[in-house]
């Protein structure tokens, strides 16, 4: 049956559609980005940890410091060259399927020719006295436009085949980057992906309270950026895991059917857990968004035009951002103070540390225990749910009754 858009030929020399492919490149590149950062954010924090002493500092290095890196690193490089291939097959492909419409385009004219050479050819055969030489040119004439088009299909046939060979190499291409650089099984890739897509909330879990232990014991300017990003992670688990329906059905047990168990806390923490992770931030935000229409305004009433306006409130946005979470970061931490008290002033970095390092080693073990682990996942939930109670609330609630002054 032919190709309804390529008639003349038959068939299409080149199938495969561009969108799609472009569209998948796109998703390996933006996590090929993901993972290169992860890999970065690893190796920093590995860094900013190598004057922190104690068990604790032992613990953390351990678990990030073997082969985490290498597979971040060795899942980037295996995405990134699988995208590089995919970019190179599709501007080939666009290539090839231009070639065949113009192959199309010929094949057209070839066989509009041909209709005509066999319509005159017919017609001198029917004529009485016709001179044999004019029946031989029109026999002639049907010959050579049965050729031509025979050649333009010849031509399509050969593009077919060096697009067939082009794709089983990129296949082949794609194939040889899993295998040798994919993090677990060599060539499953799409493995690491699904483990990824099942894991997302957790995983952004884990890495906002990574960052959020490296923005405890850094310090200069890096702290405020490094708040920043914690928070920004945990709205995004917040965001997945909110829409993750092995959690909301836990909840919705929980409160239908009365079936409190570890899955309804483990589900109820967890979001708890990234709410709470994510409030710092939005405060931030929220205190710099209050200068934006004053700063619009004052640019408008100034005659300086819109533009310098917007220019002005986003300059009145980012420094009023960072003032408040500096402003919120510095809160006072009453159990930290309480403990401090009682230990010396010198300690209240390594206390923060090391709540900060229960709650990576609480959210590391939900992201790898197995679904089958109810004990190591409910020893998990508990731990995390006495923070989140005992540690992290009440330093929101200080948090909150300091952003509450700033704006006054």
């Amino acid at each position: 049956m032919a190709d309804a858009a390529y008639p003349h030929l038959g068939w299409n020399p080149a199938p495969g559609s561009p969108t799609e492919i472009a569209a998948l490149r796109s998703k390996l590149s933006a996590s090929a980005t993901s993972l290169g950062t992860a890999h970065r954010l690893v190796a920093e924090l590995l860094g900013e940890s190598a004057y922190w002493r104690g068990e604790a500092a032992d613990a953390f290095r351990a678990a990030l410091d073997g082969d985490l890196p290498r597979y971040l690193k060795n899942a980037h490089r295996s995405l990134s060259k699988a995208a590089s291939r995919l970019g190179t097959w599709h501007d080939d492909l666009v290539g090839y399927q231009a070639t065949a419409r113009r192959y199309e385009t010929r094949a057209a004219l070839e066989s509009a020719a041909l209709r005509k050479a066999e319509s005159t050819a017919s017609t001198a055969r029917t004529t009485p006295n016709l001179p044999a030489a004019d029946l031989a040119a029109a026999t002639d004439a049907v010959t050579k436009a049965r050729t031509a088009l025979a050649n333009v299909r010849r031509l399509a046939r050969e593009l077919e085949e060096t697009h067939r060979a082009e794709a089983e190499r990129v296949a082949k291409s794609l194939d040889e980057a899993t295998d040798r650089l994919a993090p677990v099984e060599p060539g499953r890739l799409s493995r690491v992906l699904d483990w990824v897509d099942e894991n997302l909330g957790d995983g952004l879990s884990t890495l906002s309270a990574l960052v959020g232990l490296a923005a405890v014991v850094a310090t200069g300017g890096a702290i405020v950026p490094l708040l920043f990003i914690a928070a920004g992670l945990s709205l995004a688990a917040l965001v997945v895991h909110a829409r993750d329906p092995k959690i909301r059905s836990a909840i919705t047990a929980g409160f239908t059917e009365g079936r409190f168990d570890g899955k309804f806390w483990g589900a109820t923490v967890t979001l708890a857990g990234d709410a709470i992770g994510s409030l710092p931030g939005i405060g931030a935000v929220a205190h710099g968004a209050k200068g934006v229409a004053g700063a619009v305004r004052a640019g408008a009433a100034a005659e300086e035009g819109v533009s310098v306006g917007v220019r002005g409130g986003l300059r009145t946005f980012a420094s009023d951002s960072k003032e408040g979470m500096r402003h919120i970061n510095s809160a006072p931490k009453p159990l930290v103070e309480w403990t401090a008290r009682r230990t010396g002033v010198s300690a209240e970095r390594p206390i923060s540390a090391g709540v900060a390092t229960v709650g990576v080693g609480a959210s590391g073990t939900g992201l790898l225990a197995s679904e089958d682990d109810d004990r190591a996942r409910n020893a998990a939930t508990a731990t995390d749910a006495a923070r989140l109670a005992g540690w992290e609330s009440t330093n929101i609630s200080s948090a909150a009754r300091t952003w509450a002054q700033l704006g006054r």
